[in-house]
C-alpha cells in the first residue's frame, strides 16, 4: 500500500444509506398501512341493484302530465318512494323518516332530494298530507307497468330506492332497515362521490 493511498480519507457510506432510506422507509410505511392500517368498511346496509336500472325507463311525469327527460330527473341524488292512491300508517311513517333523513344529512342535505312516485291517482286525504307535511318532496307520476324492472314485492313492501345523479337506480333499502342505517350508507356514498 503506497503512502498516497494511506493518506486518502476513507469514504463514508452514510450519504448512500440516507438516500436509500429516503426511498425505502416511505414505501415500507405505505405497505404496512395498506395491510395493517385502518380500513374503511365497504359493507353496505342497503342492497346494490345489479345491473343498475335507468330511471328514464319508468316514464315518469310531473303533476301536469308532462313526460320528464333524463336531464330533468337527474340533477342530484334522490330517494324514490313508490305509493298507491292512499297512504297507510306505514307509508306515513316512511315519508316522515325520509324527510327526517334528508334533514339529518346536514351540510349534504342539498345534494339529496326525496321523491314520492304515485302509481295511482292519489286520494284527496293523501294529497292534503303531502301539502301540509311534505312540501319539499318532489311528486312524480307513473303506472305500475312502467316499473316492472323493480321487484313487485319491494315496491309493495315500501322499499326506498336510491338513484344517483346519472339516473341509475343503484340501491334498495328494505323496510326492515332503520333510518340510521340508511343514512349511514347515503353519507358514505356522498363522501366518496364527486357528482351531485
Amino acid at each position: 500500500m503506497t503512502s498516497e493511498t494511506m493518506n486518502q480519507p476513507q469514504r463514508s457510506n452514510t450519504t448512500l444509506w440516507l438516500l436509500l432510506a429516503s426511498f425505502l422507509v416511505p414505501a415500507m410505511i405505505a405497505y404496512a398501512y395498506y395491510f395493517f392500517g385502518d380500513k374503511p368498511s365497504v359493507a353496505s346496509n342497503g342492497e346494490l341493484i345489479n345491473p343498475v336500472i335507468d330511471i328514464g325507463e319508468f316514464n315518469l311525469k310531473n303533476e301536469t302530465g308532462q313526460l320528464l327527460s333524463n336531464d330533468e330527473l337527474t340533477p342530484k341524488w334522490r330517494m324514490y318512494y313508490f305509493v298507491s292512491s292512499s297512504c297507510d300508517s306505514q307509508c306515513q311513517q316512511d315519508l316522515y323518516n325520509i324527510r327526517q333523513m334528508n334533514i339529518a344529512l346536514g351540510k349534504n342535505k342539498d345534494r339529496v332530494q326525496h321523491v314520492i312516485v304515485h302509481l295511482e291517482k292519489p286520494a284527496n286525504e293523501f294529497n292534503q298530507l303531502i301539502k301540509t307535511e311534505h312540501q319539499q318532496a318532489i311528486r312524480l307520476f307513473t303506472k305500475v307497468e312502467n316499473i316492472t324492472r323493480l321487484s313487485e314485492q319491494d315496491v309493495k313492501s315500501k322499499s326506498i330506492f336510491l338513484v344517483d345523479p346519472l339516473g341509475n337506480v343503484m340501491m334498495k333499502f328494505g323496510n326492515e332497515l332503520t333510518p340510521k342505517l340508511i343514512l349511514k350508507d347515503i353519507n358514505k356514498l356522498l363522501k366518496i362521490s364527486r357528482i351531485g
